[in-house]
């Protein structure tokens, strides 16, 4: 009896540290921070493997400076980048096609043309067979 009581006190024990663990890794992000900023801290946040948390930052941009083209496209992109990185192939797909199609129709030289170009370069990297599958899955 008492081994049990002593693991249930373990267990409780780990539960709670990987809880604080996690809650302290989950930072605030500050609604002040400039689009330029944002998008800093979540290649920053790349780089430094935190993916989570490149993932909100990327976010945060779009949701408080998303309205503007250029960072929706660069917040859009990055976010792209991010999944490919991770090998989230499906999600990737969907934002990489989302700015290719808004390249195709807007008015050329109103769009920062590098993001064409990078979202054509990371689409071009999904296996064939998963783009394929993806394609299809977005034409039924």
């Amino acid at each position: 009896m008492k081994t049990r009581t002593l693991f249930k006190a373990l267990f409780i024990c780990l539960a709670l540290t990987i809880s604080a663990v996690s809650c302290s890794s989950t930072k605030e992000i500050p609604s002040d921070l400039t689009a330029p900023q944002l998008l800093q801290r979540g290649q920053h946040s790349i780089d430094t493997a935190e993916y989570k948390m490149a993932e909100r930052y990327f976010l945060k941009a779009i949701e408080l400076y998303g309205e503007d083209p250029n960072t929706y496209i660069e917040a859009r992109y990055e976010l792209a980048h991010l999944y490919m990185k991770q090998k989230k192939y499906d999600k990737a797909y969907v934002i990489l096609d989302e700015i290719l199609e808004i390249y195709d129709n807007s008015v050329t030289g109103t769009l920062p043309a590098a993001y064409k170009k990078l979202a054509q370069l990371d689409m071009s990297k999904i296996p064939a067979a998963k783009l394929e599958e993806l394609e299809n899955q977005k034409n039924h």
